[in-house]
């Protein structure tokens, strides 16, 4: 079934521009693709799920990849770069006692007290833009707000935020299949950079705890079990990072869907009781996580070709959120959607610890713009992409209003 000459490249500027046509070709002629590194890539929802569901047969340790994988390598070079216990790369039993440990911090009633500070947060950068006729939507809109909400739970100052941005992009190509050595490079010194401020942070919280999610964290113990120092540092780089690149692209590719969908956005403009809904859509249609991967514990039938041990098993969310088999007329936005089985949070063990939160700033930021600025629009005709794979997000969005 893998084709001799057909290549896909995530990196190649016009996917990462419009991927969706590609997904298609790939879902009708090769479900499953061997890129020209020997990795598998699947597309279809059912393939998807049947890949990020099994757990006993797929991890997601890179350190079961084949020696010669060399996006395998990478990533294992980045672990051993973050002391290795990033939950995104650990299988049970050491995921289950250390996801256990934190996510009692973003379950939905946890996440929900945080509604008024996120309104709050919202209605002062609006405010800040609105003297100005114009702003970047990213980076004073979309950017800013998931970073000091996720920065105010972990209890980090202010005053050291400005730093994260200068670094955060750098680090999230270390979740990339990177061929450059220089990117590699650049991530795993961020990477590192992150890691030196998380310990210096820590020893201030030892010495002056505060009512913070770190401060719990360097107390919390369930079942006679802690989290040691380089689990909480690795954890506290992931959530931070996660916590507001992924928010801010779905709040810029959100609105860049609205924008582009005119009767939708007015649909959502006049509608109030879309806000929830139009969120779980406007995720499924231009998902801010495009790709996941695991690898094979063993050989594994799937989609008409076999998966070898220590093989690689990508599978693209951004693909699976537009089959045609789970989703009517998957191209379109539409807002009223019924099926809402959306995968832009992966599904399983790995399913989005910061789900919650995400959906919530997303219900709040994205109708808040619109209604504050009911003449928004787009300056530039094609705006710019970011370079990252698996986080799909853009560089700037200029708009007017």
């Amino acid at each position: 079934m893998a084709s001799v000459t057909f290549h896909f490249d995530p990196a190649d500027p016009a996917v990462r521009a419009d991927p969706f046509p590609t997904f298609r070709w790939l879902r009708e002629h090769e479900p499953a693709h061997r890129n020209r590194t020997g990795q598998w890539l699947f597309t279809r929802h059912a393939d998807v799920m049947a890949v990020l569901r099994d757990a006993a047969r797929f991890s997601s340790d890179p350190s079961h990849r084949n020696p010669d994988d060399a996006t395998g390598r990478d990533q294992r070079q980045a672990m051993e770069g973050t002391k290795g216990q990033t939950l995104l790369f650990l299988d049970p039993p050491d995921h289950t006692r250390l996801r256990a440990l934190v996510s009692r911090a973003f379950t939905p009633k946890v996440v929900e007290h945080l509604r008024p500070r996120i309104v709050t947060l919202v209605d002062a950068l609006l405010e800040r833009a609105a003297d100005t006729g114009s702003m970047d939507l990213i980076a004073d809109f979309a950017y800013p707000l998931p970073v000091a909400v996720i920065c105010e739970m972990l209890g980090i100052p202010e005053a050291d935020r400005d730093e994260f941005h200068r670094w955060s992009a750098d680090a999230t190509r270390l979740l990339d299949p990177i061929t450059d050595p220089e990117v590699l490079e650049r991530g795993l010194v961020a990477g590192a950079w992150f890691m030196e401020y998380f310990a210096a942070f820590f020893e201030r919280h030892r010495r002056e705890p505060d009512d913070d999610l770190v401060s719990e964290l360097l107390a919390v113990e369930e079942a006679g079990d802690r989290l040691s120092i380089e689990e909480l540092m690795s954890t506290c780089v992931l959530l931070l990072l996660a916590g507001h690149e992924t928010t801010a692209n779905l709040i810029g590719n959100g609105t860049l869907a609205l924008l582009r969908h005119p009767d939708q956005l007015t649909h959502l403009r006049e509608d109030p009781a879309l806000d929830r809904v139009a969120v779980e859509e406007l995720l499924r249609y231009d998902s801010p996580v495009q790709y996941d991967g695991r690898t094979a514990l063993e050989d594994v039938e799937l989609a008409g070709v076999t998966v070898r041990a220590g093989e690689a098993a990508i599978v693209s969310l951004g693909a699976a959120n537009r089959d045609p088999d789970v989703f009517d007329e998957p191209d379109r936005l539409d807002l009223e959607r019924a099926n809402l089985h959306h995968l832009a949070f992966g599904v399983g063990i790995h399913y989005c610890l910061g789900a919650a939160l995400a959906r919530l700033e997303g219900q709040l930021a994205i109708p808040r713009l619109i209604r504050r600025f009911p003449n928004l629009l787009v300056t530039v005709d094609e705006p710019e992409w970011r370079e990252h794979v698996v986080l799909r997000g853009l560089t700037a969005l200029p708009v007017s209003f």
